[in-house]
């Protein structure tokens, strides 16, 4: 580990060399820095790798770079940008490469690092990234597949097309520089030779500068439709992997849109420049078609668009509302098929209709629901009420002996108890109610003790059996206590743990309090937890036994 760390130390010596000369950071910062980095170099190098040891890291050094230009702006130092920033950057790189091989599952994960290479402009970069996202991710979010086309349609059309335009940056240059170097010499003519000589210049110039911006024109068309098969091919696979996805087919209609309406005004109007009689006009037009493989009658017609557009017709899980956003988007064009409009019409008020009946439906499944509901509830507390009133009317009758015995009849001791099988005992507090008269037959035991009557041996074993006895009951108390505690009650109910604490406390043992407090901090889900905790802590809590 060590050795690890202290090699991808030693590789940034340079970079602390550059910095010591452009005079950024003073010696002490330059340590703090080490050892900032030192630090997040061991913490990788953990056996568990952690995603916030990656995140931390990454935070420290984009702050040394933002700290870096500060000190540049201010020191007005400029030196060693390709060691110092580059340095910073290239580590960054390796740490986004890193949290993205080891945590491939998370998204946000792989948007950063996309993020992070479109603002150093690396869209080489970013698309190959793009690949990578959808081939781990292609069935995670159809919003990938459509972000993905919409960066191949406009950032990566436009880089790619201002990478090809750098080219004729020179060009560009030395055509400005003539031509201001042609109109000053055209002021003042010494003859009428040189003045023909540059009217010949002049034109030649014109000629030039209209060849450059054919070309201009010419790649930014090439481009685009490059873009726009890039996008095309990135959706389709996108369907193929989520077939009855809607928002895929809803992107691909809006791109087909796109598509025809470049191929409407500019494929088009290159396809008749293709016999037009200027020699430049034509080469560049037959130059541009050889690269077109679309079928230009088809696509500018609408074909495409509208063959999209009929896949809404059959696709399994439209609804009403996605009609309706289709049918908005087909309407602006005039392309759109009016047939399979109305088509799509009819197909949103039938999905309408089946709505509103499937709502229907679902709202008198609710209704009969919540009646049972509520009759189960009824009964339920009829059946709890009654058999609070048993025991009361047992405990006085018969004794604490009969009050038990009814108790384990209704409730035994088991796995089909139905004490573990209530889903939530907060929502009713009979339940509870229950519970706490069955600890109270505990109580009321232990105050039942033998009277002494003048015999002492007959009193000491009189006092032994109720001991034993009491002991016995104790021990059945909190058997029930903690099956119940394993369920529902000790996951939800935070009475429950201060009614068990408070048995121990006066019936049973005072030493295992601390761990039935620690055990309900464990058990007890967020809400319950912050109840008995506040409660415990109340002096006016209200008591149970």
């Amino acid at each position: 580990m060590a050795e690890v760390v202290e090699r991808n130390i030693e590789d940034s010596l340079s970079e602390y060399s550059y910095i010591r000369r452009a005079k950024l950071f003073n010696e002490e910062e330059i340590r703090e820095i080490v050892r900032r980095r030192r630090q997040h170099e061991y913490s990788l190098q953990k056996r568990n790798k952690r995603i916030s040891d990656y995140e931390s890291y990454i935070a420290t050094e984009l702050g040394i770079l933002r700290l870096i230009s500060l000190r540049r702006l201010k020191t007005m130092d400029f030196r060693f940008k390709d060691k110092l920033e580059k340095s910073v950057i290239s580590r960054l790189v390796r740490l986004h490469k890193q949290i993205c091989y080891r945590f491939q599952s998370r998204v946000d994960v792989w948007m950063r690092f996309l993020l992070f290479n479109r603002k150093l402009g690396r869209h080489l970069t970013v698309a190959r990234l793009w690949e990578r996202v959808l081939q781990v991710h292609g069935r995670t979010d159809p919003r990938l597949w459509s972000a993905a086309a919409a960066f191949h349609l406009t950032d990566g059309a436009r880089a790619k097309a201002l990478s090809a335009l750098n080219k004729l940056r020179t060009e560009k240059q030395a055509l400005k520089k003539s031509r201001k170097k042609l109109a000053q010499l055209m002021k003042n003519p010494t003859c009428s030779q040189e003045k023909a000589v540059l009217r010949l210049e002049t034109l030649q110039l014109t000629k030039l500068r209209d060849a450059i911006s054919r070309q201009v024109r010419l790649t930014w068309d090439r481009t685009l439709i490059s873009g726009l098969r890039e996008a095309r091919r990135i959706l389709v696979q996108g369907l193929r992997l989520n077939e009855d996805s809607v928002f895929l087919v809803v992107e691909l209609l809006k791109l087909e849109a796109s598509a025809t309406d470049f191929f409407q005004k500019r494929v088009l109007s290159r396809q008749k420049q293709a016999a037009s009689v200027d020699a430049d006009d034509r080469t560049d037009a037959e130059t541009f078609m050889a690269e077109v493989s679309e079928d230009v009658d088809v696509v500018a017609s609408g074909g495409t668009f509208n063959l999209v557009l009929e896949r809404f017709l059959t696709l399994p899980k439209c609804t009403s509302v996605d009609i309706a956003s289709v049918i908005k988007i087909a309407t602006k064009f005039s392309f759109a098929n009016k047939a399979l409009v109305d088509q799509l019409s009819d197909r949103q008020k039938q999905l309408e209709a089946e709505e509103i009946a499937e709502k229907e439906n679902i709202e008198k499944a609710i209704s009969e629901t919540m009646c049972d509901k509520a009759a189960t509830i009824a009964s339920t507390n009829a059946l709890l009420e009654g058999r609070l009133n048993d025991l009361q009317h047992l405990l006085e009758a018969e004794g604490v002996d009969a009050a038990l015995s009814a108790w384990t009849t209704w409730y035994p001791t088991g796995v089909r108890c139905e004490l573990l099988q209530v889903l939530d005992p907060s929502s009713n507090p009979r339940w509870l109610a229950l519970l706490t008269f069955r600890l109270q037959l505990v109580n009321v035991s232990k105050m039942q003790k033998p009277e002494f009557n003048g015999d002492v041996e007959e009193a000491v074993r009189a006092y032994n059996e109720y001991r034993l006895k009491h002991e016995e009951r104790v021990k059945e108390a909190r058997k029930l206590m903690d099956t119940l505690a394993v369920s529902n009650w000790g996951s939800k109910v935070g009475d429950f743990w201060r009614l068990y604490m408070e048995f121990e406390r006066k019936l049973g043992d005072c030493s295992r309090l601390p761990s039935l407090k620690w055990r309900a901090e464990k058990t007890l889900r967020d809400a319950p937890r912050a109840k008995f905790l506040a409660d415990c802590t109340d002096a006016n809590a209200k008591e149970f036994l």
